[in-house]
């Protein structure tokens, strides 16, 4: 039921007006208007789907830049609670009541055949929320029968796990409003529309896919485009929203740098949000996207120019911020190389803030020599952990990080020298 409140804002993708001639990518940089900082906005795919999730090599690292965070709506127990309160219909208003039979009886089979479920059950919902819900059922969306996270709950995942500080840009009750924007008659019509017009061809959600995997908005808004909708509808579902969340981005941004992520589709076209900061003074440039970090043998080369390193990774690496006892942020980069039998050999880089001490030592790595300083510009370890890993690292002295490399493995102790090899310490 939560994944279903959250096919509001795949909405706003599939009903985008034309971006025009502003540019082209789901990336921009957001700069200038007397920000300190630059803040970035995103274009997602409210969805699960592996494919989606293939990051152009500027979008981690702009996200790394960023202190906060922000998405359409910050999924919380108060989203459910609001969508439990404003998804069914008032007084004794069933969608049976809002059909004839004959209406009733080929929604009924098209929700069995097609989406499993028996329409019956979701009688008293309002019919907009159940036409979103069929369309995504029907066509096998990850995005609702999927237990991993989609696109914008994945980010901001890995902005908590950073402590970035997370935040809505809207309520979960404004984002409901959209099922009051028309009457339940006209929803009604809608819904039988959305039955009469479903194709099981999945061809048109692999081209928007491969236009969003392209970062090509253009295209993927000039596809869907065409999709009539009626006014009140665009107007609550667009136009309205994308004033208001271009409001409170232009108060976050003034806070701190924030990494802001909103389905596609509100980036484009006179009334979105890349048009409207710009109306407010800001800069707003495409970030033009590479995959240059993405090696040939599977391999991904990250760079933090906010911890000032470069590295190859098995794959992207996840990003945990830490705090210890004496106050000291430690920034973990991991990532993981499977081998043939499915386990998993861990790669890791350490970024310590500050000097480095035996304390702080002996909490990340499993060192235990006693009264253990760091004297050397490099030091090399190895040692044997209880449960039968064994670790290989180093421990490299920046001008203001000391940085701890480890690779934890079983067998193959061979797959860590790369990832040595590779790290450096950018100029600073």
């Amino acid at each position: 039921m939560l994944r279903g409140f959250l096919l509001i804002s795949f909405c706003s993708l599939l009903f985008a007006g034309k971006i025009l001639a502003q540019g082209n990518s789901v990336l921009w940089r957001i700069s200038g208007n007397n920000l300190t900082h630059p803040s970035y906005l995103y274009g997602t795919m409210h969805s699960s789907d592996p494919r989606v999730f293939h990051f152009a090599d500027s979008v981690w690292a702009s996200f790394e830049t960023c202190d906060a965070f922000a998405m359409e709506v910050v999924i919380d127990e108060s989203v459910q609670s609001s969508l439990l309160t404003n998804i069914f219909m008032s007084g004794n208003t069933t969608i049976r009541s809002l059909l004839t039979m004959a209406q009733y009886d080929s929604l009924q089979r098209f929700a069995i055949r097609n989406a499993s479920i028996n329409i019956s059950d979701f009688d008293r919902m309002k019919p907009l929320y159940v036409a979103m819900m069929l369309e995504m059922l029907a066509g096998g969306d990850s995005f609702v029968n999927s237990p991993d996270p989609f696109l914008d709950q994945f980010l901001a995942i890995a902005a908590g796990n950073q402590r970035k500080e997370v935040k809505g840009l809207e309520t979960a009750g404004e984002q409901m409003a959209v099922f009051d924007a028309m009457t339940y008659t006209d929803q009604a019509q809608l819904l039988m529309k959305t039955v009469r017009d479903y194709s099981s061809d999945t061809l048109e959600y692999e081209r928007m896919v491969q236009y969003y995997l392209s970062n090509d908005l253009t295209q993927m808004m000039e596809f869907e485009n065409d999709m009539g909708i009626p006014d009140s509808l665009y107007e609550t579902l667009i136009t309205q929203r994308n004033i208001r969340m271009a409001r409170r981005i232009d108060t976050m941004i003034e806070l701190s740098s924030t990494f802001i992520a909103v389905g596609a589709g509100h980036l484009g076209g006179p009334g979105g949000l890349v048009n409207l900061l710009r109306e407010k003074k800001y800069t707003v440039v495409p970030v033009l996207p590479s995959y240059n970090n993405y090696l040939r043998d599977g391999w991904y080369r990250f760079t933090s120019r906010r911890q000032g390193f470069t590295a190859d990774f098995p794959d992207i690496p996840s990003i945990t911020q830490d705090t210890t006892a004496n106050g000291r942020k430690i920034q973990t980069y991991t990532s993981f190389l499977k081998s043939a039998n499915g386990k998993t050999d861990s790669f890791s880089v350490v970024c310590i803030h500050g000097t480095f001490d035996r304390i702080l030592l002996n909490q990340y790595l499993p060192v235990t020599k006693e009264n253990f300083r760091l004297s050397e510009e490099t030091l090399t370890f190895t040692c044997d952990e209880k449960n039968g890993n064994k670790s290989q690292g180093k421990i490299l002295k920046g001008k203001n990080i000391t940085y701890i490399l480890e690779n934890r493995y079983r067998k193959k102790p061979e797959y860590g020298d790369r990832f040595f090899q590779s790290f450096a310490i950018l100029a600073e």
